[in-house]
């Protein structure tokens, strides 16, 4: 049935080898379950946004496991689908702020919908065949600098939980004596000896 679905021996691979890979690849993207509900409730930043954790769990595993499932039975391709991590942190960073901005209470519900009817176009583009043109008309140069532009991002947000580097958004009083001098955008924090910077480094080492 395998063979018959997925064309095992035309690919050059055999069922065990499918299976490494898709433990394989399921343990490098598990990480998602957890963070992205983490991001969108605002729990990993010390604060509220609106979402439920579990709720947003749930929607986690049940998205990214439709959409493999889809990519692997219809479109044939080894492909795991997952939420990003580039577009929850612009959501609560950018999104849910602007929302507040514009005077919406139910900023994050606003956000979800912006999101969605944003899908719906990306889906039009798609089928229509334009996605294919504006991808084209986009230079190889500009395509890396956006993917180095949301690699940056999200290690900078990164860094500033860890305690590595203190800007001007993030508490003054971190209980290591730190303070920011009038105008300072990022400073390094000296405090090597803290909790957050030991579990930092610990993680960076294995990982």
């Amino acid at each position: 049935m395998l063979e018959k679905i997925f064309r095992l021996s035309e690919n050059n691979t055999t069922v065990r080898t499918e299976l490494i890979a898709g433990f394989t690849t399921f343990l490098t993207m598990a990480y998602i379950i957890v963070v992205q509900p983490l991001v969108l409730s605002g729990k990993m930043f010390g604060f509220e946004t609106g979402m439920d954790f579990g709720a947003v769990m749930t929607a986690t595993c049940l998205s990214a496991s439709v959409a493999t499932g889809i990519m692997a039975l219809y479109a044939r391709y080894p492909i795991v689908q997952a939420p990003g991590m580039g577009e929850n942190f612009f959501l609560v960073f950018s999104v849910l702020p602007a929302a507040t901005a514009a005077g919406f209470s139910n900023n994050w519900q606003i956000g979800l919908g912006v999101v969605f009817i944003s899908g719906i176009l990306f889906f039009i583009l798609s089928i229509a065949g334009v996605r294919e043109k504006i991808l084209d008309a986009i230079s190889p140069s500009m395509k890396n600098a956006m993917a180095v532009g949301i690699g940056l991002f999200i290690a900078f947000i990164g860094l500033q939980n860890a305690n590595l580097i203190i800007t001007s958004a993030s508490i003054v009083d971190t209980g290591h004596g730190i303070s920011l001098s009038p105008g300072t955008l990022v400073k390094l924090n000296s405090d090597f000896a803290s909790v957050d910077m030991l579990v930092f480094f610990f993680g960076l080492i294995i990982t």
